[in-house]
This record gives C-alpha cells, sequence and structure tokens, in this order.
C-alpha cells in the first residue's frame, strides 16, 4: 500500500507534469479542428450542421440561412 511515486507530485522521470500532457493534446486538437473547420469543406459543413441542429450558432435567424 505504499505509492513510491506520490513524492514527486504528477511529474515524471524527464521532469515533465502530467498536465503538460494534457494541455499537448488540448493544443494539438484545437489547432487541427480549426485548421479543419477553415480548410476542409466536409468537414465545416459537417460542423455548420451540427450547430444549426443544436440551433445555437447564430445562423438560424428566424429560419433564414
Amino acid at each position: 500500500m505504499n505509492n513510491s511515486n506520490s513524492k514527486n507530485k504528477g511529474i515524471d522521470s524527464t521532469g515533465t507534469h502530467w498536465l503538460q500532457y494534457v494541455a499537448f493534446a488540448f493544443s494539438a486538437f484545437a489547432i487541427f479542428t480549426t485548421w479543419a473547420f477553415f480548410f476542409d469543406y466536409k468537414f465545416h459543413n459537417f460542423i455548420v450542421n451540427i450547430l444549426r441542429i443544436l440551433e445555437c450558432s447564430g445562423f438560424n435567424c428566424n429560419g433564414v440561412y
């Protein structure tokens, strides 16, 4: 019942905190989705259709798109 890693507070052997890995993954996902939204026609339409279904996009102005 002894945890030897409890003293280093989430830092691995290379000196990287586990939240740095999470921040990197989130940043990479955000960059990719932003790129895909502006440069991939199918992905852009997919996101726009999801926003229209949720009716919170601002594109649905009295039924005029």
